[in-house]
């Protein structure tokens, strides 16, 4: 059983003029039918002939750039597009290297990338679903506000955790959001114009865009207007405003010229003011305006911001205990000229009141610079200084150190993600992309850091490249034990086999018990040091298996 639910996309095509023909065998997968041709690539449904499953194959491959050769090499149309062609090539095996560190659930999981015939492939799981636009379209779907924060919240989520890498999506657009059939999770799809932030250098790569959903920055592609988080915001908040209306917003080119957007929150929509107001501050045109980052848009959807704003426009107060602003009684004996004083002596308290309730309910501010611009509108600002970051417990950091060493992912395909206690067996495949050795660590749902394997019963989990391994060994069953709840698993590749001696560990149940304090390392000790020169390169993969009872 995959990670994810196999197949994708209504209709797939069988035969396009690019795109290579049905049938063809290219590195160890076959061609069975084109789910979808894109800007900057070609994406197939393919049968992983190795692993004996069905996946999608994405193939670079810029229409306006690219030709089809012998034996289907994909080459530049002429030398003039050399130069731009390459530079899309290198930002596909970029972004794909990229995404294949992401870990979430509304985010395409990328199983392997490579390189040849001329261009660069990304191998991901084929999806089954429809479209957000096909979704919108479904008289059955369920259009309430929860269903639609459901969307958009788990969307919000997995673009920021793109942003912590400095990498845009810059293509967000209904028919690139697809709803899960059998669980109506998002997954956002086609990443082709995605590009990874060098300090503020901008990379000369013309992107194909989707005007009603594409902010003006993203018509500059120069320094005097530099995209960042707010651009996936714009793009965001412009696919919200599609579903919550059913109509496209104006392209922000035209409102450049003549501005005649209505904002959601003076039309008659059967929504929160909350939701409305996160869109029309989300899709404001010019960016430094614009709803900042992914944390404070997602805010604006629960409704949090709004609720600062208007305690401000109407000088009511406010404290964090209500959810909305509320006029006080005037108590008995008070004239109106003592209310009026003793009004203004509360103003200032309630202001204090009202960025307080801003700070713990509205945006968490990353510090992002604002765009520069002379002509900045006026806006209504609060300083509000970054909060210290809440810090990770030692097992998430010492799971964290582990992905920074990491070379690349294997490939964990489990057969059961819940499990029974007492039971069900954890059990999965791993695939390497080299020989070597593997490590599991489990962070079990009671807190406590385990070492599954290597241990005194498996000394060694050798691995060899391209090759699915059952683990745990048939000769090492392991059954879901308890206590309920959520259990992480990390497993690692290595080149060499490495010493763990360093991390002291206790005995629990014949597995390894990662004493407090020892959690760094959990690479364990490389014998390539000294006089012994060797590769000894890392790989891993994170994952979650849940004990119900």
């Amino acid at each position: 059983m995959s990670e994810s639910p196999t197949v994708l996309l209504p209709r797939p095509r069988t035969a396009e003029p690019n795109a290579l023909p049905i049938g063809h065998q290219r590195d160890g997968f076959e061609i069975r039918s084109i789910v979808g041709i894109g800007g900057f690539g070609i994406v197939y449904a393919a049968w992983d002939l190795g692993l004996q499953r069905e996946v999608a194959l994405k193939e670079y491959f810029p229409a306006s750039l690219a030709m089809r050769g012998e034996q289907g090499h994909v080459l530049a149309r002429d030398s003039d597009k050399q130069s731009t062609f390459d530079a899309g090539l290198r930002s596909f095996v970029n972004e794909a290297r990229l995404l294949a560190q992401f870990d979430h659930p509304a985010l395409v999981k990328v199983y392997s990338f490579w390189e040849s015939h001329g261009t660069a492939h990304m191998v991901m799981p084929l999806y089954k679903g429809s479209t957000l636009t096909a979704w919108c379209k479904n008289p059955a779907s369920e259009k309430t506000e929860s269903a639609i924060r459901s969307i958009f919240l788990p969307l919000a989520q997995a673009l920021d955790t793109m942003h912590q890498q400095q990498c845009y999506h810059r293509d967000i657009a209904p028919d690139n959001v697809l709803i899960l059939a059998d669980t109506g999770q998002p997954i956002l799809l086609d990443f082709g114009a995605a590009r990874r932030a060098i300090g503020s250098t901008a990379q000369a790569f013309t992107v194909i865009l989707k005007a009603s959903y594409a902010p003006i920055e993203q018509y500059a592609e120069d320094h005097s207007m530099p995209q960042g988080p707010w651009t996936d915001v714009y793009a965001l908040a412009a696919v919200l405003y599609f579903v919550l209306t059913e109509r496209t917003p104006p392209s922000s080119v035209a409102r450049m010229v003549s501005d005649n957007y209505k904002p959601l929150a003076a039309q008659d929509l059967p929504f929160s003011k909350g939701m409305l107001n996160a869109v029309d501050k989300g899709l404001a045109l010019r960016p430094e305006n614009r709803t900042r980052n992914m944390q404070e848009f997602e805010q604006g959807l629960l409704g949090h911001e709004s609720l600062c704003i208007d305690a401000l426009l109407n000088d009511e107060p406010i404290t964090a205990a209500e959810s909305t602003p509320h006029t006080q009684k005037m108590p008995h004996g008070h004239t109106a000229e003592s209310a009026k004083l003793n009004n203004k002596k509360r103003l200032i308290a309630a202001l204090l009141l009202v960025i307080l309730a801003c700070t713990a309910l509205a945006i968490v501010w990353k510090g992002e610079e604002a765009p520069p611009s002379s002509q900045r509108e006026p806006v209504l600002s609060i300083e509000r200084k970054n909060p210290e970051p809440a810090p990770l417990d030692p097992t998430a950091q010492a799971f964290d150190e582990v992905r920074r060493a990491s070379s690349g992912s294997v490939v964990v395909e489990l057969e059961k993600s819940t499990l029974t206690i007492g039971k069900d067996l954890l059990r999965f495949t791993l695939t390497s992309p080299v020989d070597g050795h593997a490590s599991v660590y489990v962070k079990s749902s009671d807190g406590h850091l385990l070492q599954l394997l290597p241990n005194p019963r498996v000394p060694s989990t050798a691995v060899l490249a391209n090759t699915p391994m059952q683990f745990p060994p048939a000769n090492e069953p392991m059954q879901a034990a308890g206590p309920a709840g959520e259990n992480q698993l990390l497993v690692i590749v290595t080149e060499q086999a490495r010493s763990f001696d360093h991390l002291l560990q206790g005995d629990h149940y014949g597995y390894g018990l990662v004493k407090p304090g020892t959690t760094g390392g959990l690479v364990g000790q490389s014998p390539c040091t000294g006089d012994l020169a060797c590769s000894d390169r890392v790989w891993s993969s994170q994952f979650s298996v849940f004990e119900v009872d």
